[in-house]
């Protein structure tokens, strides 16, 4: 049995994605905190949420 609270982002996916049936590590992989990651509100129009997408998209060239 692995520990997946334990494994680190890296591991924990490679693992998902080698294992797609394993609800238990899927959960542990979706409850983790991506610092990174870029969180555009879903109460905005439509047309908003595109204009960060693709201003998001001109700074990572």
């Amino acid at each position: 049995m692995n520990n997946f609270k334990e494994m680190s982002l890296r591991d924990l996916t490679k693992y998902v994605l080698a294992h797609r049936d394993n609800q238990e590590a899927w959960d542990e992989y979706v409850s983790r905190p991506r610092p990174n990651a870029t969180i555009i509100p879903a109460d905005i129009p439509l047309e908003e949420q595109q204009q960060i997408f693709e201003d998001l998209l001109r700074k990572t060239k």
